[in-house]
């Protein structure tokens, strides 16, 4: 909140001013829908483990409710916010690949240009690398997924959402069953 002191009765102006100065730039936000939520994610494993040095995939599946999209990885209007994955790495996490399906372009009353989108169910995925030295047992990938919802006619502000992920680390010897493939059969990982 902006404060200032003001020494006269000319305050009132400044006040009115001021909130005509911030109108278009609030409208362009919906404030209705912030209370909905409007994308809910479930997380998954591609394997029931992984040996210290190997590779496990997660997948983030979005599901954006209708009438609603989210911004695609890559957009040309600067006024959006793109979705991003943010993978938090160290010793035990190496983020190998982040995998975005194509988005889908549409046109919508509140931009000037086309813009790649999501709407319903979509699949991100993140490739891991283990380290190593990561210590056997279950262990934490934490990630963040930042994104901006919008209807055809306006935008919300954008959000970040928190994820700890567990995995575990098993030994070399254990054997490792692939699971959720149905999941994972729609990620072209390269």
């Amino acid at each position: 909140m902006l404060m200032c002191k003001i020494q006269s009765k000319s305050w009132h102006r400044v006040a009115v001013l001021s909130a005509l100065f911030y109108i278009p730039f609030l409208m362009g936000f919906s404030s209705a829908g912030s209370e909905e939520e409007v994308l809910d994610v479930k997380t998954y494993l591609s394997q029931d483990g992984v040996h210290p040095g190997g590779v496990i995939d997660f997948a983030f599946l979005l599901d954006i409710i209708p009438g609603w999209h989210i911004n695609g990885p890559e957009l040309a209007d600067q006024f959006l916010i793109a979705c991003t994955l943010m993978i938090e790495e160290d010793d035990a996490v190496e983020v190998v690949e982040v995998y975005y399906p194509v988005p889908e372009t549409r046109v919508y009353s509140f931009s000037e240009v086309e813009l790649q989108v999501y709407e319903g169910k979509v699949i991100v995925g993140a490739r891991i690398k283990v380290g190593d030295a990561t210590p056997q047992g279950k262990n934490m990938l934490k990630a963040s997924f930042l994104y901006q919802a919008c209807d055809d006619m306006s935008c919300m502000a954008p959000e970040t959402l928190e994820f700890e992920i567990p995995f575990q680390v098993v030994p070399a010897s254990a054997e490792i069953k692939q699971i959720n493939q149905s999941i994972f059969s729609q990620i072209k990982f390269r």
